[in-house]
């Protein structure tokens, strides 16, 4: 018995574990025969992709065998990457439970913490902030061995805030040999360490000097003229960076404000809410909150250099956007901030997954473009000028946009299944009246976000739109939708002889995305039969077109890429010549196919290697007055795969059924095949011999997972 499955919403069978939305399945195909069959479960399944928190921390494992090689390192370093990336993969292990992420953590305290507690590479008389990050993965690594030294490396690390040197108002300097300098680094390097050892070890005295630190620093980098922080300042005004009436460094560099913010929402977890002190801390991150929100861009992402966003040689960086990602999103969980900014989070994480994250063909993950570092002074002095920060290195994977991107991704992935769905507008409505979104169809794609996993609606109300239309590839997950198909008309006139132009250019609409629907829309390809003239050329996969019609003359259809997958329901295809052709698998339900001349309907060239091109399921074929000598189809590459199952075929359809192009050879290898047609055109009697019949056994065989089971299941986002 067949099963036809809704290819969209799931292809089921042996190929499928988890039905997606029956009911919706069932209703819309109208013809669905047996649910029991969708049970069926293979363990060869393409399993759903790991979160991209795990993603990325395993893709740093295979980088990184050793932990302590993290942060590029030759050699054993205690520094503030390790801290931040590791203790984000022990979140990872938190959430996820595989202990490889917290194992992988423990070698690395394990190797730098000495018997007595002391630390490798650690010096505490430096007194640099940056070394005492990597401390707050001990806290748990302690809870969990109960290892008497992890208990000493933490009072030793604390004990370095009693001789931190401090500026006159209590302010830490960054390192001791910044002498009278507050880095917006320093904040998350030193503080969430402090407030957390003040929470396990009962100093309540030690939030008020976190929540100062917090103070103190937004007080000195504060900029009035644009509401940002700028990336230190010197208050003795000595060094040749600083301003000389305020102190403050050149600019907002992104990273340290990313760092300064992780640093209030990591802080906030541990300060009691009686504390003096903590309403003035929500305030500073709400001014942050609403300053990231002025200066997001419109990919979702914030600038290198912030107070210059959009200049000339600045960039969107990653490791400052992955930070404000997971701050926001953090902030909104807990309720630090309005739950308006939730936006702005999710269009940031959808804009590092579209500009900063790869995956190469082994499945390794990679953050790309984050600064390598920016300091300002030192031996190889940094003077903090724009040219500076622009022409630092970049890199990737970097453990400073690796980190905040774990931490970002598992926010998300903590987060209600209705909460993860990019949440842009999903309903957009084109009227060339000018009573919709847009009036024009290609307006509305260029207003869709690149790569979506949500699906957005584009209603087109009736009208004729003269448009040469191209989805692009980055658009996926659309349904285009006409009001009315007879009168929701998609037309332009370009033809294979016009200007040279050949076939493959002449199309009215091409469909490059994945997962994109039309609906109730008629495209036309209005060119005269001056040659080949496509209306519909598609070269995405897992395409669906529901009671559409596609009027043209010679190469109607054109399904231009192997292994890509088309669903037509309902639907009407008129052409003279070869107007379904193409090497895409395809599965006709339902449809209408109407010949305007004497000449050939398909012509498939479906690969050797892929096991059903075309499939015509319960369709009629149809003739114009006068034409009454159509064959099914000729074999454009010689094996092409056609097969015409239970289908209507007029008068019109040769006795012979099928031609070989002239070229016997292809009767050895083209695939030609019918089951149980009727009509005038239906009779064996004159069939070619190459062409098959099918047994019912071997019908029964052939169903959509079947034909679509090259590549990994077509299924309705989650």
């Amino acid at each position: 018995m067949l099963v036809i499955v809704f290819p969209y919403i799931c292809i089921y069978q042996k190929y499928c574990r988890n039905m997606k939305n029956k009911n919706i399945l069932m209703g819309c195909l109208g013809v669905m025969l047996s649910v029991i069959g969708m049970a069926q479960t293979n363990e060869s399944f393409p399993k759903e992709q790991k979160p991209w928190s795990v993603r990325m921390a395993e893709s740093e494992m295979v980088r990184n065998p050793e932990s302590w090689q993290v942060d590029f390192q030759p050699s054993l370093k205690w520094d503030y990457c390790h801290g931040l990336e590791l203790g984000a993969m022990m979140d990872v292990y938190d959430r996820y439970g595989d202990a490889k992420f917290y194992e992988y953590a423990l070698a690395y305290a394990d190797t730098m913490v000495n018997e007595d507690g002391t630390i490798k590479k650690y010096k505490l008389t430096d007194y640099s902030l940056d070394r005492i990050n990597s401390g707050k993965m001990l806290f748990r690594i302690y809870e969990q061995t109960k290892d008497d030294k992890y208990k000493k490396a933490l009072d030793l690390l604390r004990s370095q805030f009693d001789g931190q040197p401090r500026n006159a108002d209590g302010g830490f300097w960054h390192k001791k040999v910044y002498p009278n300098q507050m880095w917006l680094d320093g904040l998350y390097m030193g503080t969430p360490f402090l407030a957390e050892y003040a929470y396990r070890n009962n100093e309540p005295q030690a939030y008020q000097e976190v929540i100062d630190q917090i103070k103190i620093v937004a007080r000195h980098t504060y900029d009035p003229a644009n509401g940002l922080f700028r990336h230190a300042c010197d208050v003795s005004k000595r060094e040749k960076w600083a301003d000389k009436e305020t102190g403050q460094s050149q600019h907002c560099w992104g990273r340290a404000l990313g760092w300064y913010m992780m640093a209030i929402v990591d802080d906030l977890d541990f300060i009691p809410q009686h504390e003096p002190g903590r309403d003035t801390v929500l305030v500073i991150l709400n001014h942050i909150a609403e300053t990231l929100k002025k200066y997001q861009s419109p990919e979702g992402l914030w600038y290198q250099v912030m107070d210059k966003s959009g200049d000339p040689g600045n960039y969107l960086e990653s490791s400052c956007s992955a930070m404000f990602v997971y701050s926001l999103f953090k902030a909104v969980r807990k309720g630090y901030i309005p739950s308006s900014y939730f936006a702005v989070a999710r269009k940031g994480y959808e804009g590092i997954l579209n500009e900063f994250i790869k995956v190469d063909d082994n499945g390794l993950v990679s953050i790309t473009k984050a600064c390598a570092v920016a300091g300002l002074g030192g031996k190889n002095y940094r003077m903090g000028d724009y040219d500076y920060y622009i022409h630092e290195q970049i890199r990737d994977n970097d453990p400073k946009a690796v980190g905040p991107f774990i931490l970002a991704s598992l926010e998300w992935e903590g987060l209600p299944k209705e909460k993860r769905r990019f949440a842009e507008p999903r309903e957009l409505v084109v009227a060339q009246d000018g009573t919709g979104d847009y009036t024009t169809i290609a307006e509305a794609l260029e207003a869709v976000r690149a790569f979506m996993d949500f699906d957005v609606k584009i209603y087109i109300k009736k009208g004729i739109y003269e448009e040469k239309l191209v989805v692009p590839s980055w658009v996926q997950h659309i349904e285009l939708i006409g009001e009315d198909v007879q009168n929701t008309i998609i037309t332009h006139a370009d033809h294979a002889n016009m200007n040279h132009m050949g076939t493959f250019r002449t199309y009215t609409v091409k469909v490059e995305g994945n997962y994109i629907t039309f609906r109730n829309i008629t495209i036309e390809n209005n060119a005269p039969r001056l040659g080949q003239a496509v209306a519909l050329h598609t070269e995405g996969d897992c395409l669906r077109f529901i009671n559409c019609r596609f009027l043209g003359n010679q190469d109607t259809v054109y399904t231009g890429v192997e292994g890509t997958r088309l669903y037509f329901e309902n639907c009407y295809i008129e052409g003279t010549t070869d107007f379904i052709f193409g090497p895409s698998t395809a599965w006709f339900e339902g449809c209408t196919i109407h010949s305007k001349a004497n000449s050939y309907i398909t012509a498939a060239s479906t690969p050797k290697d892929i096991e059903y091109g075309y499939v015509f399921h319960k369709c009629r074929l149809t003739a114009a007055e006068g034409v009454d000598k159509v064959y099914l189809g000729r074999p454009w590459r010689p094996y092409a795969c056609t097969i015409f199952m239970n289908c209507e075929l007029g008068k019109h359809i040769v006795g012979a059924g099928w031609d070989n192009w002239r070229n016997a050879e292809n009767e050895k290898t083209a695939r030609y095949a019918e089951y149980k047609n009727s009509g005038e055109g239906a009779s064996r009697d004159a069939r070619v011999k190459w062409a098959k019949q099918l047994s019912d056994k071997e019908a029964e065989k052939i169903t959509i997972s079947d034909c679509y089971n090259m590549s990994k299941a077509w299924h309705l986002f989650e």
